[in-house]
């Protein structure tokens, strides 16, 4: 497995993290709100926080006793997701949720790291591939995932927001990239 800098604790989220998680979620996905793009952690309360983590297997890294990282692997996907996207109805598909890093410690390969463990968990639960959706404008997002192996599939529109999703799957879990 990748390994990162031994000063950072990788571990699953507890209900106790919910404060810290909403603040990380905030403060990563600000300058997607600056992009007029509502994604629902740009300003998610902690109930939120709470439920959104518990809708997978949320993983956090932890560094100098503050969280740096996020990851939600779910499987399977949400209903609300079902409901918009057939790619989100396919037998063993896992989807990833609500990835966060904070600003100050991008391009350390966190991301990266969080990715790879979410991707062995899914397949130790049986998932066979991986689904993500996005806002179409962040296309520094759909770049990253792209780079790591996930194909477009699929436009949806998330009720409420203000941009169109694009919806990626990596077809062959075993096929996905780290880059």
């Amino acid at each position: 497995m990748n390994t990162i800098d031994s000063s950072f604790t990788i571990r699953l989220f507890d209900d106790a993290d919910t404060p810290e998680l909403t603040r990380l979620l905030h403060a990563s996905y600000a300058e997607l709100g600056r992009m007029n793009l509502n994604y629902t952690a740009v300003d998610q309360n902690e109930e939120t926080t709470r439920y959104r983590a518990r809708g997978g297997r949320c993983w956090v890294i932890e560094h100098n006793d503050s969280l740096v990282a996020t990851l939600t692997m779910s499987l399977p996907p949400a209903k609300a997701l079902q409901q918009l996207t057939a790619e989100a109805q396919h037998p063993q598909r896992a989807w990833l949720n609500q990835v966060a890093v904070s600003p100050s410690l991008r391009s350390r390969g966190l991301a990266r790291h969080l990715w790879i463990l979410g991707r062995e968990w899914a397949a130790q639960q049986g998932a066979t591939s991986i689904g993500v959706d996005t806002a179409v404008p962040a296309t520094h997002l759909v770049g990253l995932y792209s780079r790591w192996g996930f194909e477009r599939r699929d436009i949806i529109h998330w009720d409420g927001k203000t941009y169109d999703s694009v919806v990626m799957v990596l077809p062959d879990i075993r096929s996905g990239s780290a880059g």
